[in-house]
């Protein structure tokens, strides 16, 4: 328990402060740690499967600018993020007007925003970005086939 990062952090005014108040609970001193061992675009290059990015130009928390902006490491060679992603092999990023930051919900000729989940045959929130995913990944088994992605 650490009392100063909880008082820190039910006194931050942003995510972003509440955020770097709490990394100590996920076992880190500082939030230089925390960021480079949790960023996944510091992993992004070693990933052979065929990865989908989804990023909404109104998400209050990856925002969009973000995307075309230099990484700040140097093993990133002073690419964006955009340009990282492109030169991998299975990488595709999908910009989105709205969607906010998980939420891209979809109740456009609904009166509730469910609908039957295509995989387990039971129901889930008819998010359309989950609908894009599994039609993404679903091609991506088309492609593929039976090869595995190493």
């Amino acid at each position: 328990h650490n009392n100063d990062a909880v008082e820190m952090m039910l006194e931050a005014s942003s995510l972003q402060e509440f955020a770097e108040a709490g990394v100590t609970f996920a076992g880190y001193d500082n939030t230089t740690l925390y960021y480079q061992d949790t960023n996944p675009i510091n992993e992004v290059r070693d990933i052979t499967t065929p990865k989908l990015v989804l990023n909404a130009v109104d998400d209050p928390c990856c925002m969009i600018d973000n995307l075309y902006e230099a990484s700040p490491y140097a093993q990133h060679e002073g690419k964006t993020f955009a340009q990282m992603i492109r030169e991998t092999k299975r990488g595709l990023i999908a910009v989105t007007y709205t969607g906010s930051h998980c939420p891209f919900l979809c109740t456009r000729n609904r009166w509730l925003p469910f609908v039957n989940d295509p995989v387990t045959g039971g129901w889930m929130l008819n998010n359309w970005s989950d609908q894009v995913a599994i039609e993404y990944y679903r091609a991506a088994l088309d492609v593929y086939g039976s090869r595995r992605f190493l």
